[in-house]
């Protein structure tokens, strides 16, 4: 039986049209493989920083203004001519004998100030009754704080869930510092009176997993996009709070062992938390532990001053009102080379099986010629 054999310009155009569906494969499995890698990225945030080089047990290296705090002055409780300066003490209560020790909510604004600082509101209880002036909190006041500045380095674990961290249950971070040296509250070699401000600029994944957490006594307030998330002022022992941010964006808080809430508080895209905290007792001790899971972190990679390799957070103190990525920073994602070997092996299965077609097709035209 005679074979049949099809025309040089139709097989052509099949090999044309195999051509067109080969290529248009590539690019739809390529772009479902991006998309399933997004999605890896939002859910499974493993190797966060291995795009910037950085090891499992790395330094993350905070930039950190923390303010020197001199003892106020004791006053007469029952001299009513006093009450004003009463009220306007905030730092030292234990040595006076008054004050009380306990959780005191609504000291500060939900919403920062134009300076990105907590605005006080004027507290209930003692020893922040009347509490309207916190200027000498986070900022440098002639006589009465003096400004140190500082890193704090948190310690990156990768795994299921990535997370960065700092613990430290004897947290006295001014010791050397001279400006409040003379203080009887620091006659056992610490500094029991200061203040510290930092920020962590992160990118919302909205994933389900994004949550913070934090330690500390005694005031810690924690703002997430420029609104109040934490708010755990007056002096105390050491308290816990924490938040996580759901697949809306939307951020739940809790204190203790409250369940937790809504805050009306909603973030995505770049975003920035930021801790402001204060010791002012010198009572008991200083705790101070943080802890960040699953958030996309805006770092750049550096040598730190110390000498030591590590990646520096993308924040500049001086230039409170960042939130974005700063200069030549990243913000880095979890590794996408799995993805991108599954688009190599697939774009490899594709063209070879084109060449072994376009081969018979042209055995097969050689044979017709014949």
């Amino acid at each position: 039986m005679k074979i049949k054999h099809k025309s040089p310009k139709l097989i052509i155009a099949i090999m044309a049209g195999f051509i067109v569906l080969a290529v248009a494969a590539v690019v739809g499995l390529s772009q479902s493989v991006a998309n399933i890698n997004q999605e890896q990225v939002a859910r499974q945030p493993e190797a966060i920083l291995a795009s910037a080089g950085v090891s499992d047990g790395a330094d993350i290296s905070l930039p950190v203004a923390y303010y020197d705090q001199r003892q106020d002055a004791c006053v007469n409780l029952y001299d009513i001519s006093t009450r004003k300066q009463l009220e306007a003490r905030q730092f030292e209560w234990s040595s006076c004998g008054y004050g009380n020790r306990q959780l005191e909510q609504g000291m500060v604004d939900f919403e920062l100030g134009k300076d990105y600082l907590p605005v006080a509101t004027g507290g209930e209880l003692l020893p922040n009754r009347g509490l309207t002036d916190m200027r000498r909190w986070y900022s440098t006041v002639e006589g009465q704080s003096q400004e140190y500045t500082g890193n704090l380095h948190l310690v990156y674990r990768s795994g299921d869930t990535v997370e960065f961290s700092y613990a430290n249950n004897d947290f006295y971070p001014l010791d050397s510092a001279e400006f409040s040296a003379g203080d009887s509250v620091n006659a056992d070699g610490h500094n029991h009176l200061f203040t510290m401000s930092l920020a962590v600029p992160f990118v919302v994944q909205a994933s389900g997993q994004e949550a913070f957490e934090i330690a500390a006594d005694d005031d810690t307030f924690v703002y997430v996009g420029g609104e109040l998330a934490l708010d755990m002022g007056g002096i105390h022992d050491a308290t816990t709070g924490k938040f996580t941010i759901n697949e809306a964006g939307e951020v739940y808080t809790g204190i203790g062992n409250q369940e937790l809430a809504y805050s009306g508080i909603t973030v995505k895209g770049d975003s920035i938390v930021r801790i402001f905290h204060a010791d002012r007792d010198a009572g008991d001790g200083s705790v101070f532990r943080v802890r960040l899971a699953g958030m996309n972190l805006n770092v750049v990679q550096t040598q730190l001053a110390s000498g030591a390799d590590g990646v520096q957070v993308a924040y500049d103190p001086t230039e409170p009102g960042y939130v974005g990525p700063l200069g030549e920073s990243t913000t880095v994602r979890p590794d996408g080379t799995r993805a991108q070997i599954i688009i190599a092996t697939i774009m490899g299965v594709v063209i070879a099986t084109s060449a072994i077609f376009v081969a018979m097709l042209a055995r097969n035209l050689v044979r017709s010629r014949k």
